[in-house]
């Protein structure tokens, strides 16, 4: 039963991990590079310190989900992040939609990062091999 906890825990950290940060967190942060911003201002905060706090969170602590450094940790911003898309970003999107704008893919990812949160790293993972508990 542990074994499949821990299959379990390195699929959906490797998978949401992977689609994080290569496919949300790395635009962002080409994004900033470029000092070409185009990011919303939130919560009275600039767009290049959301833009910074959106890459820290997809890119740097989605890469730590993906290969379970830190993974309870590197979960919490990520949490946060695809409530703050899904609740104020979306607000006004509908919660499902046949291929434009929606809430349903931050919940998704939110869901996923709050099981990451909950299962930790596993044995499959970087805590695991340097003897960290995971």
């Amino acid at each position: 039963m542990k074994t499949q906890k821990d299959l379990a825990a390195l699929i959906l950290r490797v998978g949401f991990g992977f689609f994080i940060a290569f496919g949300h967190g790395l635009g962002k942060l080409q994004m900033l590079i470029s000092g070409n911003i185009q990011f919303p201002a939130l919560f009275g905060i600039s767009p290049t310190i959301n833009l910074v706090l959106a890459v820290l969170a997809e890119f740097v602590a989605g890469i730590m989900v993906l290969i379970g450094l830190r993974t309870r940790l590197a979960s919490i911003p990520l949490m946060i992040t695809m409530l703050t898309a899904a609740l104020v970003v979306h607000s006004g999107d509908p919660l499902f939609s046949a291929g434009g704008a929606s809430k349903e893919f931050a919940l998704l990812y939110f869901i996923a990062f709050a099981v990451t949160f909950l299962l930790g790293s596993g044995k499959y993972s970087v805590d695991a091999i340097a003897g960290k508990r995971y």
